[in-house]
């Protein structure tokens, strides 16, 4: 379920092999196919979910499009114009995660009856999934060195890129380098906070037959889940994002003409569709 209402809060994001425009005409199927990893609904569920789902990508589409597209042209203005500071770019990143919350809080009282439904079976099944998935990132991240954990992070951040710019040089691969080589660590931090936020899901969902007290659970963990962060390492992952936000302007200043022109071609495609989305007719 968990996992589900986050697709939701990802659909500008669905642009898997195809424009975001198709992605997004498909975004009913994708939740529905995610849902199914988590859980089984019954026929009463399955037409409260419909139901809820139908809704939500109507009022998405209407009112949440229009902030991506705004948000975006906020920073193409703000990275032409060379006034994207790391500090802007952190309050961009938590411009964006305040889009999740309203999600969350727009579909909550639809969602909440069915979560209160669930059968032990079903939670069991929740709970499971949602274990070995927290098993597969201890298993795939404990292990590992900080230096395999730089290469590791120097490989994702080189492919992103390159979506997005093409070929990187190798000076803009040092950036990245030497940007990943100075975060702060937060790994232990994060998989000890995942491990937190999972037993209180499990205890919200044990203790579902209380409204209130799973109402106020579900609020917290949905809405508010960075207070389960240590004050640590709320500011480490602060510092990180301003981090981040350097390495954004120190590469953008330094594109070649051709990544530039790569660059403001996607992103301007990628507005373009979500504006044309926001604006169809019901």
């Amino acid at each position: 379920m968990k996992r589900a209402l986050a697709v939701m809060g990802l659909a500008l994001f669905l642009l898997a092999g195809c424009s975001t425009k198709m992605s997004y005409y498909f975004l009913d199927w994708a939740i529905e196919w995610e849902l199914d990893d988590y859980v089984d609904l019954n026929r009463d569920q399955q037409k409260q979910f419909d139901a809820v789902l139908d809704e939500f990508i109507d009022w998405h589409r209407r009112e949440e499009l229009p902030r991506y597209v705004a948000q975006l042209e906020s920073i193409k203005q703000q990275m032409q114009s060379g006034t994207l500071t790391p500090a802007a770019w952190a309050e961009e990143v938590n411009y964006a995660q305040s889009h999740w919350f309203r999600l969350f809080e727009h579909v909550f009282e639809g969602i909440l009856p069915i979560v209160q439904s669930f059968s032990d079976e079903q939670v069991a099944g929740i709970i499971k999934q949602l274990r070995e998935e927290e098993a597969k990132l201890v298993a795939e991240y404990a292990g590992k060195t900080q230096e395999e954990l730089i290469a590791d992070s120097d490989e994702r951040l080189t492919e992103r890129a390159e979506k997005w710019i093409g070929k990187l040089s190798d000076k803009q691969k040092a950036m990245i380098h030497a940007s990943n080589t100075s975060r702060l660590s937060t790994l232990d931090m994060w998989l000890e906070y995942r491990h937190e936020w999972l037993r209180q899901f499990e205890t919200a969902l044990n203790q579902r037959a209380d409204t209130a007290l799973l109402r106020s659970r579900l609020q917290l963990l949905m809405t508010a889940p960075q207070t389960l962060k240590s004050e640590k390492h709320q500011q480490a992952v602060r510092e990180n994002s301003e981090n981040f936000g350097r390495l954004v302007m120190d590469i953008y200043r330094d594109l070649s003409d051709k990544q530039r022109k790569k660059l403001w071609h996607e992103y301007d495609a990628l507005t373009k569709d979500l504006a044309e989305l926001a604006n169809e007719p019901d």
